[in-house]
């Protein structure tokens, strides 16, 4: 999550001033406030765990979030901060001071996969979101039922274009805007509904498990993103280096899940794309999918990823684009790139899971709420010899962090935040009024903002209560969520937050398991930020910035981890929560107005509100144009839907198939529905004054599909399959189509003929100058793209005519194509193996 807008507003507050006399010691801080729940007995406890026949079942459902949620993991997203996500004046009740969302592009998704064995079953969720709030794990193991109570796994792929607006956790809202209960019940409801369809599914199955502790060494999937640590040991890593990979078929083979399990940040779009977005992980699982001719469900989930970025591939040249509002450059391309760069390396490792195949093994599940803050004795670790001299505001610190050989002081008297501490990122104070005193210039604790005072400033701007004052904590930086998965001779184990490579390792290390057989999970069953050792966090940067309980918070957590595992592995089902309580979700009372049912729903307009955003501009006519070359062409339908706070509609691509319209499906059999069809919404009026129409528009760049039948390799950018498609849109009770438009050839250009020794030179090209769609994995796919080593057609033209048959030449790798000259030729025309074509005059 990036916080970096907060530095923004905290250097705007330098000349404040504080007065640390009344602050009360440790000793009367309090968590009399908090709203705690006792965790319900695990299920299961007391029995004995048994090898038994596997069954497995899987389903996945795209997010039904309301468009204008605020997307998560950027601060600068924040209105009053900056224009991040921005298109227009519009202003929306449902995200508060953070700008709306205004579309969708690769939808976020919710995924499950159901496993049951030896009397055991266990759900495993992933969403891409960009955080786990810790109440979705509780309420929704309430709404399976008893005997889901400690069963239930959420993690999340760390979007940072996923929808947000789901946590209690005050502070945490700064990069995920206010808590509505629409959107939180909205989450839920699709949680319990894939989890209810995955346990249905229930078969017959057998599982594998790869693991490679050499994953990606030259940086084509991820790399490493913190060099602030790179002097400790393991801190240079090329990235998460671990790769796991849970293979998950029928007994006949047949797959039906598959869990590849590596770490990397969801951040290949910024904070300025304001369209939701399943990002890196995204395009992991777009692309893997389409490897199978059926629905396998693929389920990143995230190991280390605090320090590791995704290499993206390919991009768009946004050095020429007028404006966001004119004519937006979003690097949607770096998804698809991203996972067709991982794909090679993961099918390797699914077809290695699929030599171990095992139908019968052990599973047990274990879940456990551990205490955080507030006070310093908690977080005392390694048998105690590291700890917190105590949380004193009183007390000054020796500013001393390590010794002369640079070894950390055991004992740290620095991190006095009674009620807790954000933004430990350098040695100088960016808010003086809210820092731990006797700091300055002290790596990191300088930059220290304590929670009390820094709320004061930041709860009205930001219009979010935080929950804290000088004697109590934010009541959810309190608690937190672990979990242990036993899946055969291998452990699942949760921690909840953003894992750095060296705690991940370390929980490897110390396993009983092993660290071949130790699966660490993060962003999983809460969120606490950056999970750091305590030698990497006093050494600053980003990372630290986003935690609340100082260096030990996250080896205290680890360790409690570590504890857990074992309990995993023994005969005998425990009660892993017993005595253990968690923050309570909070009741919420939501704002917004809603238009249902909204006025003209379901309609065709004839004339388009001059405020309606899309990509291209305004339309200027609501259908799309009757014909779409390949490649540079682009589909445009428009209509009047419903308040998306009732319904987003559901758009699906059509093709004419033998006078009938048909659904465009992909190679795995799913409906193209996304990714390739950007959704658009637009209040009319921007700003309610009463009650809205609402615009929404669909764009489709006519190039093939993700999955397109003989067609899904980038070289087939210029085959989508020619005839007659339509756009089909569902609402809530309604649906239409668009008229029918028709794929035509196009999208061929010819660079610069060249003559040289008798030789004719031309260059083949496809150019889509206003698309998104990923073209090639190294050049910008909105500038031209060489058509590389392809058969292509050349004909000379002359001043009568055609000068002979057309010649049949393969290109070189840069696109040229070269014939025999001709001195009467005057023009040249090149057409692609997809009989697209182009003629240019010769100089």
């Amino acid at each position: 999550m990036r916080a970096t807008g907060l530095a923004l507003i905290c250097l705007s507050f330098l000349a404040c001033g504080g007065d640390d006399d009344d602050v009360p010691p440790t000793s009367e801080v309090t968590t009399e406030l908090c709203d705690y729940a006792p965790l319900a007995p695990t299920a299961n406890s007391g029995g004995t765990v048994a090898a038994g026949a596997l069954e497995a079942g899987a389903s996945e459902r795209i997010l039904h979030i309301p468009i204008g949620t605020a997307l998560g993991g950027y601060t600068g997203r924040a209105g009053f901060i900056s224009s991040a996500g921005s298109v227009d004046a519009r202003k929306v009740d449902l995200p508060g001071t953070f700008n709306p969302s205004i579309g969708v592009t690769t939808a976020p998704r919710v995924k499950a996969l159901a496993l049951k064995a030896g009397g055991e079953t266990v759900v495993i969720i992933k969403a891409d979101i960009i955080f786990v709030y810790e109440g979705m794990v509780f309420d929704l193991e309430q709404r399976l039922g008893v005997e889901f109570a400690g069963k239930v796994m959420i993690a999340v792929s760390h979007s940072h274009s996923g929808w947000a607006q789901f946590t209690g956790h005050g502070p945490l809202k700064l990069g995920a805007g206010q808590m509505r209960d629409l959107v939180y019940q909205r989450f839920l409801d699709d949680f319990e509904g894939v989890a209810r369809e995955a346990l249905a599914k229930l078969e017959p199955a057998k599982l594998g498990v790869f693991a490679d502790s050499q994953f990606d060494m030259d940086d084509v999937i991820n790399r490493d993103r913190r060099g602030d640590n790179d002097m400790l040991p393991g801190g240079d890593n090329a990235g998460d280096e671990h790769l796991f990979l849970i293979r998950v078929d029928r007994t006949d083979g047949s797959p039906i899940a598959i869990v590849p399990v590596f770490g990397e940040h969801g951040t290949l779009n910024g904070e300025d794309n304001p369209f939701a977005s399943a990002d890196a992980s995204g395009g992991i699982e777009h692309a893997l999918e389409e490897q199978f001719a059926d629905p396998v469900v693929i389920l990143h989930l995230q190991g280390a990823g605090a320090d590791v970025s995704p290499a993206g591939h390919g991009g768009l040249d946004c050095a020429n684009k007028p404006g966001k509002s004119s004519d937006p450059c979003f690097s949607w391309t770096s998804e698809e790139g991203h996972g067709r760069g991982a794909i090679p390396t993961l099918m390797a490792a699914y077809d290695a899971a699929g030599t171990v195949m095992k139908d019968s093994l052990e599973l047990e599940m274990i879940t456990r709420s551990i205490e955080t803050g507030p006070f310093p004795e908690t977080f005392a670790i390694r048998d105690g010899t590291v700890r917190y001299d105590n949380f004193d505001p009183e007390q000054l610190p020796d500013g001393v962090v390590v010794d002369g050989s640079g070894a950390l002081i055991p004992t740290i008297d620095e991190f006095h935040a009674q009620v807790g501490a954000g933004l430990c990122e350098t040695a100088e104070p960016m808010f003086p009024a809210a820092q731990i005193p006797g700091t300055e210039g002290v790596l990191p604790y300088g930059s220290c903002l304590k929670l009390d005072l820094a709320a004061e400033i930041l709860e009205p701007i930001f219009d979010i209560d935080f929950g804290v004052d000088e004697t109590h904590p934010v009541c959810e930086s309190t608690r937190t969520t672990i979990s242990a998965l036993r899946i055969g001779e291998y452990v699942l184990g949760t921690l909840p937050g953003e894992v750095s490579v060296l705690i991940a390792d370390l929980v490897r290390a110390k396993s009983p398991v092993g660290a071949d057989k130790t699966i660490v999970i993060g962003y999983s069953q809460g969120h606490v930020g950056y999970l750091l050792r305590p030698e990497d966090w006093v050494l600053g940067g980003y990372e630290p910035s986003v935690t609340f309980w100082g260096p030990l918070e996250g080896e205290y957590i680890a360790e409690q981890l570590i504890a857990l595992v074992p309990m995993a592995m023994t005969p005998v089902r425990e009660d892993a929560g017993e005595g253990s309580t968690r923050v309570a979700t909070p009741v919420m009372v939501d704002p917004m107005e809603i238009d249902n049912p909204a006025q003209g729903a379901g309609s065709i307009p004839t004339e388009i509100p001059s405020v309606t955003w899309s990509r291209t501009g305004t339309p200027t006519t609501a259908q799309p144009a009757a014909q779409i070359p390949r490649v540079s062409g682009i589909a445009t339908f428009t209509w009047i839907g419903d308040d998306p706070q009732v319904k987003t509609p559901r758009v699906t691509l059509q093709r004419d198939v033998a006078g009938t319209f048909e659904p465009v499906r992909r190679r795995s059999g799913r409906v193209v529905e996304d990714t390739e069809l950007v959704l658009a919404y637009t209040p009319s009026p921007l700003q309610r004054s009463g009650p809205q129409t609402h615009v929404w528009v669909v764009e489709f760049q006519a190039v093939p599909w993700w999955g397109a039948a003989g067609l899904d390799a980038l070289d087939d950018r210029g085959g989508v399959p020619l005839g007659n498609y339509r756009f089909h849109v569902e609402g809530d009770g309604w649906a239409i189509d668009s008229n029918a438009f028709e794929i035509v050839a196009g999208g061929v250009v010819i660079g610069q003929p060249q003559r040289s020794g008798g030789k004719l030179r031309g260059t083949a090209q496809w150019h889509a100058p206003k698309g998104w769609r990923l073209m090639d994995m190294n050049l910008k796919s909105n500038q031209p793209i060489p058509v590389r080593s392809q058969l292509v057609s050349v004909q000379l033209i002359g001043a009568t005519g055609n000068l002979g048959p057309a010649a049949a030449v393969t290109t070189d790798a840069n696109g040229v194509a070269q014939v025999d000259d001709n001195v009467l030729a005057t023009q040249i025309k090149i057409t692609d193996r997809f009989g697209n074509s182009s003629t240019v005059a010769i100089p």
